[in-house]
């Protein structure tokens, strides 16, 4: 089973596919590899678990800029450079990469960041679908709803359900999830406005209930 799904964003063609031998070695799934932070924005899912970022990419688009994306959606990710310019590092820096990997790449510099990037992976939660079993990271999901002895779990491109009541699947969660109503659970991360009596959460509008009010104290 895979440790997870990594992107690379590597506009040296040799480089990117060397880079990518290395992580599936050690047990990842490369689902994308992109030469220029273009192709990235434009064909990117989101749908990944680590982002290797190069931070000198051709184009308009530099690996900073992307990691800023990342960064929103609560996603690690490592830079790949072989710049030592300290103001250009100065800058990555800013944006809290949860390691670096310098190039020429040394098998055991690459092995170290990704052992480092994966410990900030949530645990990832099992779901039967009519595909088989997947593994799904929590950061995808946006919010779960409870529809009696079964639970409606929302990401941003699909509805899986599943035979669990709520408040097992609450367990399993991180502390990004909060209960808003007997009926749903929300992802911090996913919330764009808060009302008093509602959240919107992308294009969902969830209630919320008097009795969880106190569980969103703190946000805006």
């Amino acid at each position: 089973m895979s440790r997870g799904k990594v992107v690379i964003v590597e506009d040296e063609f040799f480089v990117a596919e060397h880079l990518t031998i290395l992580v599936e070695e050690q047990g990842f799934e490369v689902t994308g590899e992109y030469h220029s932070g273009e192709e990235f924005m434009t064909n990117t899912d989101w749908d990944f678990d680590i982002a290797l970022l190069d931070i000198f990419l051709s184009g308009e688009i530099t690996g900073i800029s992307i990691a800023a994306e990342v960064k929103k959606r609560k996603k690690p990710f490592a830079f790949i450079t072989a710049n030592k310019d300290a103001e250009t590092l100065k800058h990555a820096a800013k944006l809290q990469p949860a390691a670096y990997i310098s190039k020429p790449f040394q098998t055991n510099d690459v092995i170290a960041a990704l052992e480092i990037v994966a410990y900030q992976l949530p645990k990832r939660l099992k779901v039967n679908t009519r595909h088989g079993v997947l593994m799904i990271s929590p950061h995808d999901i946006v919010f779960i709803k409870s529809d009696g002895a079964y639970v409606e779990i929302y990401t941003e491109t699909e509805t899986i359900v599943q035979r669990k009541l709520l408040k097992d699947i609450e367990s399993e969660l991180p502390e990004s999830f909060v209960r808003v109503h007997r009926s749903y659970l929300v992802n911090k991360h996913y919330i764009d406005k808060k009302t008093s009596s509602y959240l919107t959460l992308l294009t969902h509008q969830i209630p919320i209930s008097r009795s969880y009010k106190d569980n969103l104290d703190g946000l805006q």
